[in-house]
């Protein structure tokens, strides 16, 4: 049976690891000088090659051949052939996930690690998955890491370093695995193609170090599937046989769409991926990051880098496009498109959550200026009724969801409202944290003397969560307990919204351990779906 390619091309050097270069320069330096600690705790994703550094570090002390000043196994003398073959004494390797409880570290580690090597220098612990141990293993486990023999090095590995408990990581030289750019990712895989003698188009090792998503071991068996379709050169035709879809070509024309304004064209494309099987929630993703990147090339052309590498045609149009589109379309898009990605899973109609985001986002100006100046404070009152395809009366107004009840007149000027305003987004925040973060987003307008309170927001999902029943009672509430009286709140939607009228709001901020996906799913009323 042969080997899969990212067994049969192990590192068997620190030379070969991929992109680890801030562990390799630590770990070769201790070894140069003979200085190598007691116990190492190596954590990151998956894939990533923590193990493989763990056998090259056991390797590496145990070697025969090996001599002051350097760092590398020889990979030529039994001990290192040992290793290699999995058929050591002296360095032992134990899955956690599997050998989890206090009897086994017991047996396995702590009675094991009394007794000396057979014929090396250290008797060598690699415990995989560590985080999966018991707290009564973890427990056992720290006694010896504490007061460790002289002969014993261990290597803890996981995926999860956040489980592992701070008293075994304090007694660890820590380090963390990265993930691997596509640059080198790309690189490994063309040695590896090299050496197995095979033609392959730069296009699909790009294809792969993508999809593999920064992990070196997932890239290595997609190349591997990929060169089992043929013996000969292998075709890109042949290559997306095996892998995932890339829609990356349709994404950029249908941002043409948007550059267009070209509605019809984009809800038929999105159609079309739906016949044809397309993962919606993945070609909204590889939508968002387009976008970003063209954002990207906006702000400053040379962080682009930090986005994913395309081919030279499509990195063309990408530089086209981004003469033709402003950060603020860009930025509006994208808040919209993260949005309807979450609604896609649950809706009932798959595409229709994006098809309503296309219309939104068509709907914005994509030339407008991105240092114009937002219209002045009067214009607040003249309201616009998004362009769509569909027949709508242009004096369409919302809908109030519950009967206005006959009120007294109130002697409340905009003016007072608009002073308070934090006082009522802090007091509603005690009730609806989410509804505070979405009323933030908008402004007082307009109040009537019968007590109606006009309140306008820029897109039409911000104003649909104000006017849900339970949420409108909740503000109507909220503003009694401020005002003392009774106020009804009406909402409409501003496509010219001023940006520098907007109510300030510092008291409505997040705790800091509060990140940028939290305030987003917060500030649009969603949840994070696993």
């Amino acid at each position: 049976m042969s080997l899969t390619l990212y067994r049969k091309y192990r590192p068997q050097t620190f030379e070969d690891v991929v992109g680890q270069n801030h562990i390799k320069a630590t770990l070769q330096s201790e070894l140069e000088s003979n200085k190598v600690a007691h116990a190492y705790l190596f954590s990151g994703p998956r894939g990533l090659g923590k193990t493989t550094t763990a056998r090259l570090l056991a390797k590496a002390v145990n070697c025969l051949k090996r001599k002051d000043g350097q760092s590398e196994p020889c990979n030529d003398c039994d001990s290192c052939k040992e290793i290699v073959e999995n058929k050591s004494l002296d360095v032992i390797e134990i899955d956690a996930a599997s050998n989890r409880g206090i009897d086994n570290v017991r047996e396995n580690i702590i009675s094991n690690s009394r007794f000396t090597p057979t014929s090396r220098n250290f008797k060598v612990f690699i415990i995989d998955e560590v985080h999966m141990l018991t707290t009564e293993a973890f427990n056992a486990l720290l006694k010896t890491l504490e007061e460790p023999p002289a002969h014993a090095m261990f290597i803890l590995a996981t995926t999860e370093i956040h489980k592992v408990p701070e008293t075994i990581i304090s007694r660890c030289q820590h380090f963390d695995f990265r993930k691997v750019s596509e640059t080198e990712i790309v690189k490994r895989l063309e040695k590896i193609i090299k050496q197995e003698k095979k033609k392959l188009d730069s296009e699909i090792l790009e294809s792969i170090a993508y999809f593999s998503g920064g992990c070196l071991r997932d890239a290595e068996s997609l190349l591997g599937q990929v060169l089992s379709l043929s013996d000969k050169e292998i075709t890109k035709e042949q290559a997306q046989l095996v892998l995932p879809k890339s829609q990356f070509e349709m994404v950029i024309e249908l941002v043409e769409y948007f550059i267009r304004q070209d509605s019809v064209s984009a809800v038929i494309l999105i159609n079309k991926l739906v016949q044809e099987g397309v993962d919606l929630e993945k070609f909204t993703s590889d939508l968002i990051e387009i976008l970003r990147k063209i954002l990207l090339i906006k702000v400053g052309n040379e962080l682009s880098e930090f986005a994913t590498n395309l081919s030279k045609e499509l990195e063309k149009k990408i530089t086209e496009i981004s003469k033709q589109i402003s950060i603020n379309f860009l930025v509006k898009a994208i808040e919209i498109l993260i949005i309807k990605k979450q609604e896609i899973k649950f809706a009932e109609i798959p595409q229709l959550p994006l098809e309503i985001a296309i219309l939104e986002i068509i709907n914005e100006d994509v030339n407008q200026d991105d240092n114009s100046q937002a219209p002045p404070p009067s214009k607040l009152t003249e309201k616009k009724i998004p362009k769509n395809n569909f027949n709508q009366p242009t004096n369409q107004k919302p809908p109030i969801q519950q009967d206005k009840p006959t009120l007294s007149k109130v002697k409340i000027t905009l003016e007072q409202i608009t002073d308070k305003w934090q006082d009522v987004l802090v007091c509603l925040k005690k009730y609806n944290h989410s509804l505070a973060s979405t009323l933030r987003i908008g402004q007082p307008s307009e109040i009537k003397s019968d007590g109606t309170l006009e309140l306008c927001f820029k897109h039409k999902f911000h104003q649909q969560r104000i006017n849900d029943i339970k949420n409108k009672q909740i503000l109507e509430k909220v503003l009694e307990e401020i005002f003392g009286a009774k106020l009804i709140v009406k909402t409409a939607v501003v496509k010219n919204l001023p940006e520098q009228n907007k109510v300030e709001v510092q008291a409505i901020t997040q705790d800091d351990s509060k990140k940028g996906l939290d305030n987003i799913l917060e500030t649009f009323g969603g949840q994070l779906v696993e």
